[in-house]
């Protein structure tokens, strides 16, 4: 019976430590609330600025307006419409881009004759911007989808491309003598060596192609197409609607923020932080 009354009260006093415990995980971090509180702070700095007119009111909307804006677009279907057909662009483009990009960077990595045969031409291309390649888009491939896609694998590939190629430069050579002791196949020290050691490097690429991906594709739809949030903001632009402009800039932040977190950290969870190449 000690024994039991014992328990009773190691649990009767365990529980609430657990309640306490549970309710802490639930509770916002100190770096979440800081997040939260400069987001705050920038709608009343914008709120302000537009209550003393410190800029022309038919171009800089309030707060408010942005928030009716949103709910015409969304009531007349236009935003859904937009962002799906930016969207589709995005992921064809960053999904070429890497099913281009990384086998490019590994070969450039691992092959010193790849690298002075190619390199040179890379770097030369590499500085043109993504925008100068709409008007040779528009004549190869005419106005809409694949002009807009082209635009997107030719910009984001060469962050891709570099990232892996220097992924591959840094691995340790201790793990390439390794397989050589062994006589590993090229194709297993490929699956099981080359591309696990470089893929913090790989990720990194992809990140900044799908960054580079969205700043190309709106001047691309403003330009070269009759959808997407591009042209949803540039058709605004002569309707002096700027708070429909704002609205579409908002709608492609936050599809970036939810694939920062969402996508790109729940990739690096399942592979650099379960392999232990990067802490949780």
């Amino acid at each position: 019976m000690a024994d039991v009354s014992y328990s009773k009260n190691v649990v009767a006093e365990a529980a609430p430590e657990a309640v306490a415990a549970s309710s802490r995980r639930w509770l916002p971090s100190r770096e979440r609330l800081l997040g939260i509180a400069t987001i705050v702070a920038f709608i009343a700095i914008w709120e302000i600025v537009y209550r003393l007119g410190l800029m022309p009111k038919w171009a800089f909307p309030s707060p408010w307006k942005v928030v009716l804006a949103f709910q015409e677009l969304i009531a007349n279907g236009k935003l859904f419409t937009n962002m799906a057909a930016s969207v589709g662009r995005q992921i064809t483009g960053v999904s070429l881009a890497a099913l281009v990009g990384i086998p490019a960077g590994l070969a450039l990595g691992t092959s010193p004759t790849a690298r002075a045969a190619f390199l040179p031409l890379c770097r030369l291309l590499y500085p043109i911007p993504g925008i100068a390649w709409i008007p040779l888009a528009i004549l190869w491939f005419g106005v809409g989808f694949t002009s807009t896609v082209f635009v997107i694998f030719f910009s984001g590939i060469w962050s891709i491309m570099f990232n892996t190629m220097t992924g591959v430069q840094t691995l340790s050579g201790q793990y390439t003598d390794v397989a050589r002791v062994y006589l590993a196949p090229r194709s297993l020290y490929t699956r099981r060596i080359l591309i696990p050691g470089s893929l913090p490097y790989i990720i990194t690429g992809m990140r900044l192609t799908y960054g580079v991906g969205w700043r190309v594709i709106v001047g691309a739809e403003m330009i070269s197409s009759i959808t997407g949030l591009g042209f949803l903001i540039d058709d605004a632009r002569w309707q002096l609607r700027p708070d429909i402009m704002i609205c579409g800039m908002i709608t492609i932040a936050m599809i970036g923020w939810v694939s920062e977190n969402l996508f790109f950290d729940w990739i690096e969870e399942k592979t650099l932080v379960r392999w232990g190449m990067r802490t949780a």
